[in-house]
C-alpha cells in the first residue's frame, strides 16, 4: 500500500443569495451595506456570473444547527437592505472550489425563482428542506404554496449551565423490565419457548433496557446462558450472521482463530451436552454455519460431502445443527438469545430461529429481539406463526428524563434549564443524552440547541479535534464496529503512534466504545456509541478517501479472516474492485441458496453482476440467479438462454440454466423448444460437483416431455440419465435420488408398473437417512403416496400424503400433485368431502398462481368427486373448460371423467365420444396420467355398453381386465396385490362387469 487516507473532510456550506442586482427596478444595496450586514456572521460576499450576489457561510467546525442558525441571522440581517428575496441553501463539499456549478447553488436558484417577484413586505426567504430541519422552534418557519419560507427569530431562554461526569441510570423504564422478567421467568419455571421484540425508533434507549435486563437476569438465574448478536447496516442480509454471531459465542470462538482452533472449539463445546451419536454430524455443520468449515471437499462425512453439492440439504443441515445443540444446551440450562437491531438481520436468521421456537416450543429458551419500527418492512410476516410478545418503547416521561437531566448534570442545574432539555428532547433518549452533553459543553448561548438527531450527531462531531475527526473518518469505513489496527492500516502510519491517543479519547468523550472482546485476536475493537455517529462521520469523508478507505478495508479484513462475503464484497465494490468484489457475491448468493433465502440470492447475484465481472464469474452468477429465479418459478429468458450458449456443457452454471430453460417451456407450454429430447444433452459429463443438478436437468426433461404427451422421446433419455448415475452416483448421491424419483413416477404411468415404481420410493430412504434431507424426504414421500394410492393401500397412502403438507410448495414442478393425489385418494374411499376440500383448495392455488395445469388438476378432481357424489349439476360446472387448461398426458383422464358424467346424465353418445377421444389420445401418447389408464380403459366399455354395441364392450372389458391382471400379476406383496385388486374402484368394477358381461 503507498496511499494513505487524505486529511480532506467534506464539509457543509450554506448560501445564501440574493436576487440579481437591481431586478425588482430599485437601485441595488451598495457593497459596503452588504459586508456590514454579513459581518457578524463570518459571511464572504460573492458576485456570480449571472448577477446574483451570494453570501457563502463554512461550517469553521460550528456544529451544523449553529451553522444554520447563523445562516438564518445573516439572511435576516440582509432582508433589512435588500430589495428583493432571498433563499438559503445547504449541502456538503470536498472544497469550496466545488461551490460553482454545484447542486448547493442550483437548489438556492430554484428557491429563488420561486419565490422572486412575490409582493410581501418584508420579502421572503425561501429554506430548503435540510436548512429547515436543523432550525429549532426559536425560528419561525411557515409553509407556503411557493415552500418552506423563513420569517423571523423568536427569543430563546437562556439556561443554567453544568458539567458532565456522572454515569447515566436506566430511568423510566421500571415497566418495561419488569415485563421482560416476567416473560423469562415464566419460561423457566413452565419450560417454554418465548419471543419477545422490543421495537422503538433509534435513540430511544433500547440497548440500554436490554443491557439492564441481562444484568438482572444474569443476577436471578446464574445457570442462565447469554447468547448475543448485533445487526449492522453493512452486514444487513450477510446470511445468517446474526445468528453465527450469537453460535460464535456460545461456543467459545471469535471468528478469527486459526481454522483448526476454531474447529476445535466447536468440536469439544458440543461435547458437552450434545449426544455422542450426533457430535460429528452437529460439529460439521455448526461449523459451515458459523465460518469454520473443514477445508476439503473431501472432508467430513456423507452428509456433508453432499449438503456442499446442494443448497437445500445444506439450509436442512445446518438448520439441525443449530436445533440439535440448541435442544442440548436447553436442556442443561436455559437460554437467552439477546438480537440487537434485528432490523439489520437476514431471512435465515430469522427463519433458523423462527423454525427453532415451534420445534423446540417446550424448552426453555427466550428470544429478546430489538429493532426499529421498520423492522416488518424488512420482514413482513416475522415469527407469525408463533405468539410473540411486543413491547413498543414510548418515549422517556417526563418525569424519568427530569430525573436523567438532574442525575447527570447535578442538583445546581436549574429548572427551565431541565424544562428545556426534556421539551426539546421529546422523549428520545439519545436525543435527550446529547441535549445534556451541549449544555454540559458550555454551548454558546446565542446559539441554537439542535433541532434534530442529525444536527445533534454534526454537533459531537464538528467539537472534535481535527485528527480525531480524521481518525473517526476512517473507523466509520469499517460499519458499526472497527478495530484501532484497522484504522492504523487505512491511515499508512499518517499519525503513528497518535491514533491509539486519538482512539482513547474518543472513547473517553463517549463517540467510541472499546469492547472487551474482540472478532480478531489482538486487535482491540470499538463500536460506535450509535449508529448515527457513524453515519455522520462517513458522510464527511470525500468520495477520494471514501473509495480508497473502502478498498483498504476490504484487503484488511480479508487478511484477517473476514469471513461475511457480504461485508468483503461491499468494501471492494465501494472500492473500485469490480471484479473481485463479484466473487464475494457470488459466495454471499450462495450462502443465501444454503437457506433458501432466495430473494437475497437473486438481489446478490444482480450487486455481482452489476460490477462487470469477467466472463467466466459472470456465467457463476448468471447461474445462481437463474436457480433461484428457477425455484421462484420466474421466466428468465435472456439469462438462461446466455447460460445454455456461454457455459461450458455440463457445468454447475450451464446445469442451472438447463433447468431454468426448461421450466420455462413447461410454464409457457413452448413445446418447440424441447422437439428434441437429447438436443443439447448428447455427450455432456458433468463437472464434479454438478451431476445432482445434471440429474436433475434430465428429471425435469423426462417431466416436461411426458406431461406434454411425447412420452417416447422422453424415454430416449433413459438410458444416458441411468449410465450417469451408475458413474457418479456414489460421489454424488443427490445423483441418484432424482433417478429413483423418476422412475418412481415413470413406471407407474408408462410401463403400468406402480409396484417397481413403489420400490424406487423406497428405494431413497436409505439416501435420505444418510444425508438427512428434507427436499428428498418430501419427494420419497410423494412417490410413495402416489403409488400406494395407485395399488389401492388408500390408508397408508392417505397418511404418508397428509404428512408431507410442504411438498405442496418445495417440490417444484410437481407441487400440485400431493393434494391432487390425496383428493382422488379421498374419492376412491369415499370420503367425498374431504375429497371436494382438497380439491377446491388445490384449483384455487392454481388461480391465485395463475399456473393453469394446477388450477386444471384441482377442478377435475374436483369434478370426479362431485361425479361420484351424484352432484351432477356441481361437477358439470368444474369439468367445464378443464381441457384446455390441463396438460396433454392428463386429458385422457379428464376425459375418462366427462365420458362418466355424461353416462350418469344419461348422455350416452357424448359420453362414447369423450371415452373414445380418451383411448386414441391414450394410444398415441404411450401413456395416461396419474396411472389413469384402467379408469380410461373402464370409462370406454361403459360407454360402449351404454350406446348398445354390446359386442364392442365385452371386447373392451376383456381387454381392461387382462390389462389390470397383467399389473396385478407384477406385484410381489399379497396385500398389496389383493388391495389393488379390490380397493382400486376401476379395478374392482372392470372385474365385476368382466364376470358379468363376459359369463366368467
Amino acid at each position: 500500500m503507498t496511499m494513505a487516507i487524505a486529511g480532506r473532510e467534506r464539509q457543509h456550506v450554506i448560501v445564501v443569495m440574493l436576487g440579481s442586482a437591481g431586478a425588482d427596478g430599485g437601485p441595488a444595496p451598495d457593497e459596503p451595506a452588504l459586508q456590514h450586514a454579513i459581518g457578524p456572521y463570518g459571511g464572504r460576499l460573492e458576485g456570480l456570473a449571472d448577477g446574483s450576489t451570494i453570501v457563502v457561510l463554512e461550517a469553521d467546525r460550528h456544529a451544523a444547527t449553529d451553522h444554520v442558525a447563523r445562516a438564518a441571522r445573516c439572511a435576516l440581517a440582509l432582508r433589512e437592505i435588500a430589495r428583493g428575496a432571498l433563499a438559503i441553501a445547504m449541502g456538503q463539499v470536498e472544497s469550496i472550489r466545488e461551490l460553482t456549478g454545484g447542486d448547493v447553488l442550483d437548489r438556492a436558484r430554484r428557491l429563488l425563482s420561486r419565490v422572486a417577484g412575490a409582493p410581501d413586505t418584508p420579502p421572503p426567504i425561501a429554506l430548503d428542506e435540510l436548512s429547515a430541519g436543523l432550525l429549532d422552534a426559536r425560528f419561525e418557519v411557515i409553509e407556503r404554496e411557493v415552500g418552506l419560507l423563513l420569517c423571523g427569530e423568536r427569543a430563546l431562554i437562556q439556561g443554567a449551565r453544568t458539567l458532565l461526569g456522572r454515569p447515566t441510570p436506566c430511568v423510566g423504564r421500571d415497566w418495561e423490565l419488569d415485563t421482560l422478567t416476567a416473560i423469562l421467568d415464566g419460561g423457566i419455571d413452565e419450560p417454554e419457548a418465548q419471543a419477545v421484540l422490543l421495537i422503538g425508533a433509534a435513540g430511544i434507549g433500547k440497548s440500554r433496557i436490554g443491557a439492564e435486563f441481562v444484568s438482572r437476569a444474569q443476577q436471578r438465574h446464574r445457570a442462565l446462558a447469554v447468547w448475543g448478536g448485533r445487526g449492522d447496516s453493512l452486514r444487513a442480509g450477510s446470511t445468517l450472521d446474526l445468528l453465527a454471531q450469537a453460535l460464535r459465542g456460545a461456543l467459545g470462538i471469535r471468528g478469527s482463530e486459526p481454522l483448526a482452533g476454531r474447529q476445535h472449539a466447536i468440536r469439544t463445546r458440543v461435547a458437552e451436552h450434545v449426544p455422542a451419536a450426533m457430535q460429528e454430524r452437529v460439529t460439521e455443520f455448526l461449523g459451515e454455519l458459523v465460518g469454520a468449515p473443514l477445508p476439503g471437499d473431501g472432508e467430513g462425512g456423507a452428509a456433508l460431502r453432499a449438503a456442499r453439492h446442494d443448497a437445500q440439504l445444506m439450509s436442512e443441515q445446518m438448520y439441525a445443527a443449530w436445533l440439535d445443540f440448541l435442544r442440548a444446551e436447553t436442556s442443561a440450562h436455559p437460554v437467552l438469545l439477546v438480537l440487537e437491531d434485528l432490523h439489520w438481520s437476514d431471512f435465515g436468521t430469522v427463519r433458523f430461529i423462527g423454525t427453532a421456537l415451534r420445534d423446540l416450543c417446550d424448552q426453555p429458551w427466550t428470544v429478546l429481539a430489538m429493532a426499529r419500527p421498520d423492522l416488518y418492512e424488512v420482514f413482513p410476516r416475522l415469527w407469525a406463526e408463533r405468539e410473540v410478545q411486543e413491547i413498543r418503547l414510548k418515549g422517556l416521561g417526563r418525569r424519568a428524563s427530569e430525573r436523567l437531566v438532574r442525575q447527570v448534570l447535578g442538583t445546581g442545574v436549574g429548572t427551565r434549564t431541565i424544562e428545556s432539555l426534556v421539551a426539546q428532547a421529546d422523549g428520545n433518549a439519545l436525543y435527550l443524552e446529547e441535549l445534556i452533553r451541549a449544555e454540559a459543553e458550555h454551548k454558546d448561548q446565542d446559539g441554537p440547541l439542535p433541532g434534530t438527531v442529525l444536527a445533534m450527531v454534526e454537533t459531537r462531531l464538528a467539537r472534535l479535534p481535527r485528527d480525531a475527526r480524521r481518525v473517526l473518518r476512517v473507523a466509520s469505513v469499517f460499519g458499526e464496529v472497527c478495530w484501532e489496527g484497522g484504522v492504523v492500516a487505512l491511515l499508512e502510519g499518517a499519525m503513528g503512534a497518535r491514533v491509539g491517543e486519538l482512539v482513547a479519547t474518543l472513547v473517553e468523550q463517549e463517540v467510541l466504545i472499546a469492547r472487551r472482546d474482540s472478532r480478531f485476536p489482538g486487535e482491540c475493537e470499538l463500536a460506535f456509541r450509535h449508529a448515527l455517529l457513524r453515519e455522520g462521520a462517513y458522510a464527511a469523508l470525500t468520495a477520494e478517501d471514501r473509495r480508497l478507505a473502502h478498498r483498504l478495508a476490504g484487503e484488511w479484513l480479508e487478511q484477517r479472516g473476514e469471513a461475511d462475503p457480504m461485508v468483503l464484497a461491499g468494501h471492494l465494490e465501494r472500492g473500485g474492485q469490480g471484479a473481485r468484489a463479484a466473487e464475494f457475491y457470488l459466495r454471499a448468493a450462495e450462502q443465501a441458496l444454503h437457506v433458501l433465502d432466495l430473494e437475497a440470492v437473486i438481489a446478490r447475484a444482480d450487486l455481482g453482476l452489476g460490477c462487470a465481472p469477467p466472463p467466466e464469474l459472470r456465467l457463476a452468477l448468471l447461474g445462481v440467479r437463474s436457480e433461484g429465479c428457477r425455484r421462484l418459478q420466474r421466466v428468465t429468458i435472456r439469462e438462461d438462454e446466455e447460460l445454455i450458449r456461454g457455459a461450458p456443457r455440463g457445468s454447475l452454471p450451464w446445469a442451472r440454466g438447463m433447468l431454468a430453460y426448461q421450466l420455462r417451456a413447461l410454464m409457457e407450454r413452448r413445446l418447440e423448444d424441447l422437439a428434441d429430447p437429447w438436443a443439447l444433452l448428447e455427450e455432456v459429463t458433468p463437472d464434479p460437483g454438478a451431476a445432482g443438478a445434471m440429474s436433475l436437468v434430465f428429471l425435469t426433461r423426462m417431466f416436461v416431455l411426458d406431461s406434454f404427451g411425447r412420452v417416447s422421446q422422453s424415454s430416449v433419455l433413459d438410458p444416458p440419465f441411468r449410465a450417469l448415475v451408475r458413474a457418479r452416483g456414489d460421489q454424488e448421491p443427490l445423483a441418484t435420488v432424482w433417478w429413483h424419483v423418476a422412475l418412481g413416477v415413470r413406471s407407474s404411468h408408462v410401463h403400468d408398473d406402480p409396484w417397481d415404481a413403489l420400490q424406487h420410493g423406497d428405494a431413497i430412504r436409505p439416501i435420505c437417512d444418510a444425508l438427512g434431507s428434507q427436499l428428498i424426504f418430501l419427494n420419497m414421500q410423494l412417490v410413495r403416496g402416489m403409488n400406494q394410492w395407485y395399488l389401492g393401500a388408500l390408508a397408508p397412502a392417505a397418511q404418508t400424503l397428509e404428512g408431507i403438507p410442504a411438498a405442496d410448495t418445495a417440490v417444484g414442478m410437481a407441487s400440485s400433485m400431493r393434494r391432487l393425489s390425496l383428493s382422488w385418494t379421498y374419492a376412491d374411499a369415499g370420503a367425498f368431502d374431504r375429497a371436494c376440500a382438497v380439491a377446491g383448495q388445490l384449483a384455487a392455488s392454481g388461480r391465485a398462481r395463475n399456473h393453469p395445469a394446477e388450477q386444471a388438476r384441482g377442478r377435475w378432481a374436483l369434478a370426479e368427486a362431485l361425479r361420484r357424489m351424484g352432484d351432477l349439476a356441481a361437477a358439470e360446472r368444474e369439468i367445464a373448460g378443464v381441457l384446455e387448461l390441463a396438460m396433454p398426458l392428463e386429458v385422457p383422464g379428464v376425459l375418462a371423467t366427462l365420458a362418466g358424467l355424461r353416462l350418469a346424465q344419461g348422455r350416452a353418445a357424448e359420453a362414447l365420444a369423450a371415452a373414445e377421444d380418451a383411448m386414441a389420445r391414450y394410444a398415441a401418447m404411450g401413456a395416461c396420467g396419474l396411472f389413469r389408464a384402467a379408469f380410461v380403459r373402464l370409462a370406454h366399455a361403459e360407454a360402449l355398453h351404454a350406446t348398445g354395441a354390446h359386442d364392442a364392450a365385452r371386447a373392451a372389458i376383456a381387454q381392461a381386465r387382462a390389462r389390470v391382471l397383467a399389473v396385478a400379476g407384477r406385484i410381489a406383496d399379497p396385500d398389496y396385490r389383493a388391495s389393488f385388486l379390490a380397493h382400486v374402484p376401476e379395478n374392482a368394477r372392470t372385474l365385476a362387469l368382466a364376470a358379468t358381461w363376459l359369463g366368467s
